[in-house]
């Protein structure tokens, strides 16, 4: 092909020229020369490449939306958009049911804590409480501490179970402690009386009856159990012993060798000096420590009332 510059025309040539001039510029007819590469030597190269190079590309076209970080107000508003009416209600229903009972739990935990707050502590009697007064259920004991009367141990041990500061709330816990033994064990409330944390004698098995309190040392015993957690593990307290605790007990003590019912030279025991157990816990033993008839229980361990008892004329 040519041009003819004057005419304008572009006419084929027949000819076989390898040079053709197009716009006064000359062009080569045909293939240009290729350089043939006889032998090539490359070494420790890695970007060299021989033939034509094709490159795929791969391109994930997204067809759906993609939502990322949107305003809360923006993603609930889609969400309902995208659910039906009869959907949308029940949310509603259920909604306004969880806020009701979230408000109706806040609202009677503040009045429990203000009723109790303001409940006045009235009982029966100033601090002896007996079986009748706190509802216990009567119970057909059939063995009884006659042979070994007066007493002469007190053995103090403590309940781990739910303090009690007022007369109401103590009397409700005993019969939790009750009802939970006579339920899963099958016998009464183990101990003979009790210590509230309100500074009540509670009166349990009472005078006369064998406990369950304390292994071996039962039939010859009296079981005073105090209400309350009294350990004391990692710096933690648990239940603290309040003074009217003390007082009142050591009077109830000292009332009951009036009345012939506990021996003059009665001795205060920890359960933990007679059996393997924690009780009546490291904060109820220190303060048991400071009264004058506590014993550290060695000259009784391991034997029997009878050997006790015995020990009474030495």
């Amino acid at each position: 092909m040519w041009h003819d510059t004057e005419t304008g025309r572009a006419e084929r040539s027949n000819a076989g020229s390898e040079l053709a001039v197009l716009d006064e510029q000359p062009m080569v007819n045909g293939t240009p020369d290729m350089p043939n590469i006889a032998n090539l030597s490359v070494t420790r190269s890695s970007r060299v490449h021989f033939g034509p190079k094709i490159v795929n590309v791969t391109q994930t076209v997204h067809t759906s939306e993609v939502v990322k970080d949107l305003p809360l107000s923006t993603y609930l508003c889609n969400f309902l958009k995208s659910t039906t009416r009869a959907e949308r209600l029940s949310c509603v229903a259920s909604l306004v049911a969880l806020v009701i009972c979230i408000g109706l739990i806040a609202y009677y935990s503040s009045s429990g804590k203000n009723i109790e707050a303001d409940t006045v502590d009235v009982a029966p009697h100033e601090w002896n409480i007996t079986k009748e007064m706190w509802l216990g259920q009567a119970y057909n004991y059939t063995e009884t501490t006659q042979q070994f009367e007066p007493i002469r141990l007190v053995i103090i041990q403590h309940t781990v179970s739910p303090e009690c500061h007022k007369f109401v709330r103590c009397a409700a816990e005993l019969r939790n402690i009750q009802g939970w033994y006579l339920r899963d064990h099958e016998y009464d409330i183990p101990y003979n009386f009790l210590v509230g944390n309100d500074g009540r004698i509670y009166e349990g098995r009472g005078w006369g009856i064998v406990g369950a309190h304390t292994r071996f040392y039962n039939r010859c015993s009296l079981g005073l159990g105090f209400i309350g957690d009294y350990r004391e593990k990692g710096g933690v307290q648990h239940t603290k012993v309040t003074q009217l605790q003390i007082n009142r007990t050591l009077m109830f003590l000292e009332t009951s060798v009036e009345q012939g019912l506990l021996d003059p030279d009665y001795v205060v025991l920890a359960a933990k000096d007679l059996q393997s157990t924690e009780s009546p816990g490291a904060n109820l033993y220190k303060a048991m420590q400071q009264w004058r008839h506590f014993n550290n229980g060695s000259e009784y361990k391991n034997k029997t009332c009878e050997a006790i008892w015995a020990m009474r004329g030495e």
